[in-house]
């Protein structure tokens, strides 16, 4: 049996997820609300969203590839999304 590895998800400030937007990605849009995938200290991926009182949109996803990571991240927007009470998350930019 290998070791087991422990990814945690919980919000990330603004400020640090435009920080790995830049070096993971070329993403440099607006957003107010973020979500990490984390181990430890080790952040494997962000998504970033949109709210504006009318509707949660997503606006960034990116990961260092792990597996896995974008599926979690994605199912912890809609579901942070659900419980600001918006109806869905939103797929735009």
């Amino acid at each position: 049996m290998g070791d087991r590895v422990t990814v945690k998800l919980g919000p990330i400030s603004v400020e640090d997820a435009k920080a790995y937007f830049l070096q993971h990605s070329a993403f440099r849009g607006s957003f107010n609300l973020a979500i990490a995938a984390r181990e430890g200290d080790i952040v494997h991926g962000v998504i970033a969203f949109e709210c504006d009182g009318f509707q949660a949109t997503k606006r960034q996803i990116s990961t260092d590839g792990n597996a896995q990571i974008g599926s979690l991240l994605y199912g912890a927007a809609v579901r942070a999304a659900m419980a600001l009470g918006y109806g869905a998350l939103h797929f735009g930019e």
